[in-house]
């Protein structure tokens, strides 16, 4: 063999092996992107639970809220959890409302469950035309059984207790409210499970 030859042996061996090194790495990335897109949809696909029409308030001999839950994820949600808090807007006292409620029916895709928090006369001090706003807080906790993971929602609201009478609307909070109930929580030492 000429060194021409062994030469070209050589570079042929070293372009090869480069070729190869790329056309392996390539492969790697594809498997790494087709994993990531993979996890990205399987997560989206996860159940969640979404408030479709706005929060029922009826004042009869105390009040009573409905939330009407509907799951619009792809994935069924079972073992369903949920903690309510409610307590006045001043944020001065105990909640007069910590409850946990625990449903075992699977809720799959586009199916709604209500939950109810009934409130006594007593607890809402309802003895006139007139109570101040309360704070609702209220955690769900689920469980996607296709991907063995437990998610949780907590939803911040706020009712604008009873004028005239007449039980008013449940609303979101602004940021600054939210920040204002997790320090209340946090110093009231309010287990939230």
């Amino acid at each position: 063999m000429s060194g021409k030859e062994g030469k070209f042996l050589k570079w042929s061996s070293i372009i090869a092996t480069v070729g190869t090194t790329i056309i392996a790495l390539t492969a790697l990335i594809t498997v790494f992107v087709t994993l990531n897109a993979w996890k990205v949809q399987r997560e989206a696909a996860r159940p969640y639970l979404s408030l479709r029409e706005s929060p029922q308030v009826e004042v009869k001999e105390g009040v009573q809220f409905e939330f009407k839950f509907t799951n619009v994820g792809v994935h069924p949600a079972v073992n369903l959890s949920s903690q309510t808090l409610v307590f006045d807007q001043n944020l001065q006292n105990k909640p007069i409302h910590n409850e946990r409620y625990d449903l075992v029916n699977e809720i799959p895709k586009d199916t709604s469950s209500s939950l109810v928090i009934a409130l006594t006369p007593q607890e809402i001090g309802v003895t006139s035309e007139y109570v101040d706003p309360y704070y609702l807080v209220v955690i769900l906790q689920y469980f996607d059984p296709l991907i063995n993971k437990q998610y949780q929602q907590t939803l911040f609201l706020k009712w604008h207790g009873i004028k005239d009478g007449k039980g008013q609307a449940i609303v979101h909070v602004q940021v600054q409210e939210k920040d204002k109930i997790t320090n209340y929580l946090k110093a009231n030492q309010v287990k939230i499970e």
